[in-house]
């Protein structure tokens, strides 16, 4: 049964035709189901990777610009380790520029339009920061790492 509603999907697909430019790779990090059903001392189950990745597959349904990538992650995952990822779930969303987004969690509810707008901003390879705060941050002589969180409350 689909997490979107046929009303959303149908909406979705014609946001992604009209706006997505550029194709947007999902690479997502889960934890096997069967896995994540089993209590391991020192690791906490995962509790909606089974949804996050039914509904990354549904919405990377949605257009021929999005692209799912699945990893497990385990102990020795290299990939994970390689882009920064410690928890599941977690989703990079990557497009043509430098620089990633990591998105961890499940992206439902509140979160679904920002994470919509993210795949739309990443697609076109824009930003939405004012002229100031680009050429603010294009001084900069260093990466840095931002973080933003998000509450429905």
């Amino acid at each position: 049964m689909p997490l979107l509603n046929p009303r959303d999907q149908d909406y979705l697909r014609g946001r992604f035709a009209e706006e997505l430019e550029n194709p947007v790779k999902l690479v997502h990090f889960t934890q096997n189901t069967a896995v994540s059903q089993l209590v391991i001392p020192g690791r906490e189950n995962c509790l909606y990777c089974r949804e996050t990745r039914e509904l990354l597959e549904e919405i990377a349904g949605l257009s021929d610009k999005l692209e799912l990538e699945v990893h497990e992650l385990s102990a020795g995952s290299a990939e994970a380790a390689a882009q920064g990822v410690s928890r599941v779930p977690a989703t990079l969303i990557q497009g043509t520029n430098k620089g990633r987004v990591r998105y961890f969690g499940i992206p439902a509810g509140r979160e679904l339009p920002s994470f919509i707008d993210t795949l739309v901003d990443v697609s076109k390879g824009e930003v939405g920061l004012a002229p100031e705060t680009q050429e603010a941050l294009a001084a900069l002589d260093q990466d840095i790492h931002i973080q933003v969180f998000f509450t429905p409350t």
